[in-house]
């Protein structure tokens, strides 16, 4: 979002000059849309939409338009504001057909809290209802106790019963949460893997979340 105001008498040269720059940005890799309003005050807002922070960054960066944004300053604007967003819920009717998404971070977080808790409690239904049918389930236990799987596990029977086995093998094993992150599609925790007569092992576990449920578990260790 381009929130701005024009210094008085530039406008005869400074459209044709956002046109080019305009002109430029939709042959730029994950543009996607791009709309301009001005309000009756002048203020004027454009709102532009990229598929990845990625490519946002490599436009930011492209040499004309930092040339473009650099002129902007020294001679177009008396003042501007510019705010990057993430998609977090979206509401859309079509004419016919209303369709909802949220990926709201902090729901995201809240799945990687029910996850440890379930964890804690040795809820294997409540764990595996946290995934979807077809997940899978990365960690080097995994490909060390079972290397014929190459390190991931493949739905939820395969899980089930890697985690059964884990709980029945190692009774007093337990994980200590020390941080939690989360974006809009993806969830990062952290925590200590304790178990009686092992060391403590640092791990990070990252869950990719879709429509509410955990697509991919991935395990790192220490």
């Amino acid at each position: 979002m381009f929130r701005s105001r024009l210094r008085d008498g530039v406008h005869d040269t400074f459209s044709p000059h956002a046109e080019e720059v305009y002109r430029r940005a939709i042959t730029m890799k994950g543009f996607i849309d791009s709309k301009d309003y001005v309000g009756e005050d002048g203020e004027r807002l454009t709102i532009v939409e990229w598929d990845s922070a990625e490519n946002l960054a490599e436009w930011r960066g492209e040499p004309n338009h930092a040339a473009a944004q650099q002129m902007g300053r020294d001679r177009y604007y008396s003042e501007y504001r510019i705010q990057i967003c993430n998609e977090v819920r979206t509401s859309q009717f079509d004419g016919a057909t209303w369709t909802k998404s949220d990926r709201d971070p902090a729901k995201l977080r809240k799945i990687a809290l029910a996850w440890l808790a379930c964890f804690e409690r040795r809820d294997l239904d409540g764990l595996l209802a946290l995934y979807a049918d077809d997940a899978t389930h990365t960690s080097p236990k995994i490909r060390v106790r079972h290397p014929e799987t190459g390190g991931v596990l493949r739905g939820k029977a395969s899980m089930r019963a890697w985690w059964a086995d884990s709980f029945e093998r190692l009774p007093s094993m337990k994980y200590v949460p020390t941080s939690i992150t989360a974006d809009t599609s993806r969830v990062y925790m952290e925590y200590v893997r304790e178990v009686a007569g092992e060391p403590d092992m640092p791990v990070a576990e990252v869950l990719d979340v879709k429509d509410g449920l955990i697509v991919a578990s991935r395990v790192f260790h220490g």
